[in-house]
């Protein structure tokens, strides 16, 4: 009987333990924490229930970086253009919040140029439009 207590209050102990140690971690933690998992679309999400702030929207950038970056280079050769595409819509998303974020605009034009090196190929029409209209010569 004795022993079932103490196991009963260890148990309860972790989890009270757990769940204070999660919510006492910082936004930007969560999100780091959730970039780290690959889990992009749920850091995406954590951040739209917060209330708009300058960190919440530099923590946004940062997501779609991540999330760009990881598609581009952790790409399946056989989902290659989609995956390019994907990324390109992610450091899109990128310049939308930042115009000026010069590893989003490295990544792009680096995508690019392996674009040019292929003849009658070229990203998904709405993606360039887009990148014209952040001044990208295409």
């Amino acid at each position: 009987m004795k022993t079932l207590r103490i196991f009963s209050f260890l148990v309860l102990s972790i989890g009270l333990f757990t769940a204070c140690s999660e919510s006492s971690q910082s936004l930007d933690q969560q999100v780091d924490t959730l970039i780290a998992e690959q889990s992009f679309d749920e850091a995406l999400a954590l951040l739209e229930d917060q209330e708009a702030s300058e960190e919440v929207t530099s923590l946004k950038e940062n997501v779609h970086l991540q999330h760009g970056i990881y598609l581009i280079y952790n790409a399946d050769p056989a989902s290659m253009r989609e995956n390019a595409n994907n990324a390109l819509r992610e450091f899109i998303s990128v310049l939308e919040i930042n115009p000026d974020n010069e590893k989003a605009r490295a990544e792009i034009q680096q995508i690019l140029n392996i674009y040019r090196t292929f003849p009658d190929r070229q990203p998904a029409q709405d993606v360039l439009d887009e990148l014209e209209e952040f001044g990208f010569q295409i």
